[in-house]
């Protein structure tokens, strides 16, 4: 049975092939890809391709992309979804903003009294209900060690978490 949505994914990878040198490149500054397999690996490359012609990557002065870069990011954001099948997980949001540093942003806290605290915030990344992905650049370039810290991750999962509708650690 013919569908708009698998002639669609088949027609943008066809259109935007990754060329092996430049896989290669990312997979060395990303450790944390080494256990995959090659089946994981062509997978994980398809969803590159896919999350890139599906999110816009607004950068900010200060944060030049190259491909290398873009892919770089993509791998990251796509290593949670490798075992989850083929549905839109990140369907709710368009775009990630990359910040050439760590921001500050307005915080908003109500205690157990019932008293909100407000104060700014230095941060390396935020996820937006309904909104975008803000990601320091210093941040996702030091991701994908072993460290066991990565931000893009982390921030992805952020949206993940929100997709049942709020971030109360309880994604669908």
């Amino acid at each position: 049975m013919w569908s708009f949505s698998s002639w669609r994914r088949r027609r943008t990878l066809a259109r935007h092939p990754v060329a092996e040198e430049l896989w290669q490149q990312v997979r060395k500054r990303l450790p944390i890809l080494d256990g995959l397999s090659t089946e994981q690996d062509a997978h994980l490359r398809d969803a590159c391709v896919l999350f890139l012609n599906d999110k816009h990557l607004s950068a900010l002065p200060g944060v030049e992309l190259d491909d290398e870069q873009r892919l770089f990011l993509a791998a990251q954001a796509q290593l949670p979804l490798l075992s989850l099948g083929e549905l839109n997980w990140y369907q709710g949001f368009h775009e990630i903003v990359l910040y050439p540093d760590d921001f500050v942003s307005p915080q908003r806290h109500r205690d157990a009294s019932g008293v909100e605290h407000e104060w700014d915030g230095e941060h390396s990344g935020e996820a937006w209900l309904q909104g975008p992905v803000i990601l320091a650049w210093p941040g996702v370039l030091s991701s994908g060690d072993w460290d066991g810290y990565n931000l893009v991750i982390h921030e992805l999962a952020h949206k993940l978490d929100m997709l049942n509708g709020d971030a109360n650690g309880l994604p669908p």
